[in-house]
């Protein structure tokens, strides 16, 4: 498998991550806006920006053996998502389900996925004319 060079420069991992978080994203939004009308329900949202921001300013230690755990830092495809109540106060009769608030979480989800698929389409894109000695 190859790690380093033209793939990893095109940071190829780092996108199918976000495709990754940009989905878990969407099913939790989508299971709070289906259950608007469900009593007792407590709205839910999915973070991941925190664990990203916290494992990127860390400090890595080195392993000099592959059976050591990993130290400090840790890279994009090893940082968790949480799923999480909001904790949010709002009261629509029923439960906790902000219905605008989710609406507009999804479409902004839907933008960043839709985003994060055309420069992945992109960069394979690039991959395919460099192999095929095309130019861009």
């Amino acid at each position: 498998m190859i790690r380093h060079g033209l793939f990893e420069a095109a940071h190829l991992g780092d996108l199918k991550q976000a495709l990754a978080v940009y989905a878990n994203r969407h099913r939790v939004v989508s299971d709070n806006i289906a259950n608007v009308e469900s009593a007792g329900y407590a709205a839910r949202e999915y973070r991941f920006e925190e664990y990203l921001a916290g494992a990127r300013l860390r400090l890595q230690g080195a392993r000099t053996n592959p059976a050591h755990l990993a130290l400090g830092r840790r890279e994009l495809a090893d940082t968790p998502g949480d799923v999480r109540p909001t904790g949010d106060d709002h009261d629509n009769g029923i439960n906790n389900v902000d219905i605008d608030k989710e609406m507009t979480d999804l479409a902004t989800n839907d933008l960043s996925y839709r985003l994060a698929t055309r420069l992945l389409s992109m960069k394979y894109q690039t991959l395919r004319s460099a192999i095929r000695g095309r130019s861009t």
